[in-house]
C-alpha cells in the first residue's frame, strides 16, 4: 500500500509572547492531533482500534528544533508513516511556517497496546503495511537513552484531570511539559533548545505524584540535559529524556 504525506494547517493555542518551551508543547500537541487525523483516514485511528480493545501509545520521540518565531501562530504540519521497526510503527513530522520555512522536524515510534492487559501487541493485522512512503526526516534507530546518574535538581508535579488523555493516563506531552519546566532557569533564559529526545516507559494516572530529576552537563557546543520522570512514591520510571541546548 502506498501512502503520501498528510498536510494540515494548525493555529497554535498559545499567545505570541509565550515562552519558547510553551510554544514547543503547543506544536507537539498539534502534531499529535494531525497524526490522529491521518491515522483515522488510513483506518488505523484510535477510535477504530478501541473497538478491538487496542490503542496507540507513543514510545519514542526525537525532535530537532529550528528557531520558532513568535509570529508563527499558524503552522503547516506534514506527517506520514515511515515503516516499521520491530513492534514500533514509525511516523515522521515536518512543521513549517506559512512561507514553508522549516520550524522543526521529528521522528516517532508508536506501539499498539492491548487496553485491558496494558501490554504491546503485534502491528499485524491491525496496521496496513505501507510498502511505499516518503523517507525519514530524522534517522534514529531508537537505542536506549542514557540513564541519569547524578540528579542536580528535582521538581515535583501532580497529575490533574486536564493531564489525562483518551487512554485514561497522563498524556505524553504533559511529561514533556513537566521536563521543560524543570530545566534550570539559567539554561532556559540563556540558551535555545535544539534537540529533544524522549522514551516513554510507564504511565501515570490521575492524582499521581511525579518527580522530575535533572542532570546537566556542559559540552563544547552547549549543554546536554538528562532527565528522569518517576513516580514519586514507588520510584518507577515513567519517562527518560535527553535534550541539547545551544
Amino acid at each position: 500500500m502506498e501512502v503520501e504525506a498528510f498536510v494540515h494547517q494548525c493555529a497554535l493555542t498559545v499567545q505570541s509572547d509565550a515562552a519558547p518551551e510553551a510554544r514547543l508543547i503547543a506544536l507537539l500537541d498539534c502534531m499529535q492531533e494531525v497524526a490522529g487525523m491521518h491515522a483515522d483516514r488510513l483506518g488505523a485511528g484510535i477510535r477504530a482500534l478501541m473497538e478491538k480493545g487496542l490503542t496507540w501509545v507513543l514510545a519514542r520521540l526525537h525532535v530537532r528544533c529550528a528557531a520558532l518565531s513568535p509570529s508563527d501562530q499558524h503552522v503547516r504540519i506534514s506527517t506520514w508513516p515511515a515503516g516499521r521497526k520491530g513492534i514500533y510503527a514509525l511516523r515522521e513530522f515536518r512543521v513549517a511556517d506559512e512561507l514553508d520555512g522549516e520550524i522543526m522536524r521529528a521522528t516517532s515510534a508508536w506501539v499498539l497496546l492491548n487496553v485491558s492487559a496494558r501490554r504491546p501487541v503485534r502491528l499485524d493485522p491491525h496496521l496496513p503495511l505501507f510498502t511505499r512512503h516518503p523517507g525519514r526526516l530524522v534517522e534514529d534507530d531508537f537505542p536506549s537513552l542514557p540513564v541519569l546518574e547524578n540528579s542536580g535538581s528535582s521538581l515535583p508535579f501532580r497529575a490533574v484531570a486536564a493531564d489525562i488523555d483518551i487512554n485514561n493516563h497522563v498524556n505524553n506531552t504533559v511529561y514533556l511539559d513537566w521536563a521543560l519546566r524543570a530545566v534550570p532557569a539559567e539554561i532556559r533564559s540563556a540558551r535555545r533548545l535544539t534537540v529533544l529526545e524522549a522514551a516513554f516507559l510507564g504511565e501515570a494516572l490521575l492524582g499521581d505524584d511525579v518527580l522530575c530529576q535533572t542532570q546537566s552537563m556542559e559540552k563544547d557546543d552547549g549543554m546536554v540535559l538528562l532527565q528522569r520522570l518517576q513516580h514519586a512514591h514507588s520510584g518507577r520510571e515513567l519517562t527518560r529524556l535527553r535534550s541539547c541546548w545551544e
